[in-house]
């Protein structure tokens, strides 16, 4: 039995991970589903990490997983919180530098972002990209719903950032799982630094639509190594 710890992005609530939460569970591991919630976000990365990194001080030997824009913070989180034996497994979500900062936002994305904020606050990520994207992504409407009801608004400032390399990796066994092509040079830097990878190409929310996949996709790769 593994310990996965599971990490939704800043913009997303932590259903996102519920289906393949219970997926790990029917698989007979322990799935615990990590919170950032929005208030950190107003104090940027930092205020993030130390949330997070509350949350899993004094487990060791866990996997910890981060789906989209959890991914950048992750060896930062894991290396304040001083676990032991930890791997760390990286779902359609961006893989940070290993000796540069990483943004947390491409700085063009960042002025498209910057017309569509209000107040200095982002619309709900289900906004960001036109009215028929959400059904799009999650056809299930009670799925969909469920993921709506708890998306942020979360201020643009908190993109502005860039997360410093942590000294030396926190963990030397890690894993990629791809589901979209939004994250393909993710996927194949990790294969340049020796990663197991799992494609499983389609859409960015299909651990919510094709959870069984996607959870044994992390089992594969988090067992890898």
């Amino acid at each position: 039995m593994a310990k996965f710890f599971l990490l939704h992005g800043p913009v997303v609530g932590l259903t996102t991970w519920r289906w393949v939460s219970e997926e790990l569970r029917g698989m007979g591991h322990e799935a615990v589903i990590l919170v950032i919630s929005p208030s950190p976000t107003l104090g940027g990365w930092q205020e993030v990490v130390e949330e997070v990194a509350a949350q899993v001080t004094g487990v060791d030997d866990a996997i910890l997983v981060a789906h989209s824009g959890a991914g950048p913070l992750l060896p930062t989180i894991v290396d304040g919180s001083k676990v032991r034996g930890s791997s760390l497994v990286f779902v359609d979500a961006g893989v940070p530098a290993i000796a540069a900062d990483t943004p947390l936002m491409p700085e063009a994305f960042l002025k498209q972002l910057s017309a569509i904020a209000t107040d200095a606050l982002l619309p709900p990520w289900s906004e960001w990209f036109g009215p028929r994207v959400m059904a799009s992504l999650i056809p299930d409407s009670n799925q969909r719903d469920l993921i709506e009801f708890e998306l942020p608004r979360i201020p643009l400032s908190y993109f502005y950032g860039s997360v410093p390399p942590v000294l030396k990796w926190p963990a030397d066994r890690n894993g990629y799982v791809l589901l979209s092509d939004g994250y393909l040079d993710d996927a194949e830097e990790a294969r340049r630094r020796g990663w197991p990878v799992v494609e499983l190409l389609g859409e960015h929310l299909d651990l919510i639509t094709k959870a069984p996949e996607v959870a044994l996709a992390i089992v594969e790769v988090s067992s890898s190594n």
